[in-house]
């Protein structure tokens, strides 16, 4: 499940600023918005692009959360994983924000892999808490772990 916080702008509160949930269940799943346990909408990806099924969200409101979401790192951390190791990672898959699975292909050297990885995966993460990366072997014997904290 991937949960984020957005605050932004609202004239509309004595502070100028209000704050929502962002949830999604799976990758399949459109994200939530949600101000305490009322949903406002859904953000859901159709052929590229972000809509909204709550009329009630102004659009420049949609565009903004659109914006906020596609800046954020789990949406771009598989492939770099996957563009830095092509001969052998094989899957990337995100459990949460902050969680990913990783799985090799077949055939390499899953012992000089968990070295590699483990020296040169804090180059790709950008985020400011603890990512944890669970490596698997391609047929799942040999696993290992990297929490990465920037």
């Amino acid at each position: 499940m991937i949960k984020f916080q957005y605050i932004y702008e609202d004239s509309g509160t004595d502070l100028g600023l209000s704050a929502c949930i962002l949830i999604q269940e799976n990758s399949e799943s459109p994200f939530l918005i949600l101000d305490d346990d009322e949903i406002l909408g859904q953000l859901d990806i159709e052929t590229g692009c972000w809509h909204s099924d709550n009329v009630r969200l102004e659009q420049e409101f949609i565009k903004s959360v659109s914006r906020f979401i596609k800046a954020q790192q789990f949406l771009k951390l598989p492939k770099k994983i996957r563009d830095r190791w092509p001969d052998e990672v094989q899957e990337v898959i995100v459990k949460s924000e902050s969680a990913y699975l990783v799985v090799t292909k077949p055939g390499i050297n899953f012992i000089s892999f968990e070295k590699i990885f483990r020296n040169f995966i804090e180059e790709l993460v950008k985020d400011e808490w603890e990512v944890v990366f669970e490596v698997f072997s391609a047929n799942f014997d040999d696993d290992f772990v990297v929490k990465v904290k920037i």
